[in-house]
């Protein structure tokens, strides 16, 4: 039983490592987006409004080629935004995150039903091998949605300061 409940205890700590690295990118491509939405936004508002004809008209200085310079910085902030698709690699690290959640779960259940001997060994083999194909998937689906090692160290710094583990307060809600 030793190495059965160490298999699960591995299972565990990669699916803590993989849901944190996940929701971890998922917040930085999201304050991505939101560098260079708000931004864009803004200058789009801007050089469409009739303040910056007002503004411009009239003008043989350098000035005058102002909406050019920020009719381009919006293309480039657009472009960007559109070539990193980053809704869609939002959505996906939340996603995968959420499987490598309820993998870890399930596995502190099935941690408890060992310490309470509420489980057979034959029921206990056959959920380690229903989560370990649920992790191996997981592990598959998230090869399209890469975490970088920031993510990973601040995964790894939160776990370590107690992130993932309940205080006594939480546990009597």
């Amino acid at each position: 039983m030793t190495n059965t409940i160490e298999i699960l205890k591995k299972i565990k700590v990669d699916a803590v490592y993989g849901k944190k690295k996940h929701f971890n990118a998922a917040d930085r491509k999201h304050n991505y987006n939101l560098c260079l939405g708000i931004p864009n936004l803004i200058l789009n508002i801007i050089s469409g409004s009739i303040l910056f004809y007002v503004l411009t008209d009239g003008i043989d200085s350098w000035i005058k080629y102002i909406p050019l310079i920020l009719t381009l910085i919006i293309a480039i902030l657009g472009g960007i935004q559109t070539f990193n698709n980053y809704e869609k690699k939002i959505e996906g690290h939340k996603r995968v995150g959420n499987k490598y959640l309820a993998i870890m779960k399930k596995c502190i259940r099935l941690d408890s039903y060992i310490k309470d001997n509420a489980i057979s060994n034959d029921k206990l083999i056959e959920e380690i091998e229903i989560l370990s194909k649920q992790i191996d998937e997981t592990n598959v689906e998230a090869e399209a949605f890469p975490t970088n090692q920031n993510d990973y160290l601040k995964a790894k710094k939160g776990i370590e300061n107690g992130e993932e583990s309940y205080t006594i307060e939480e546990l009597s809600i």
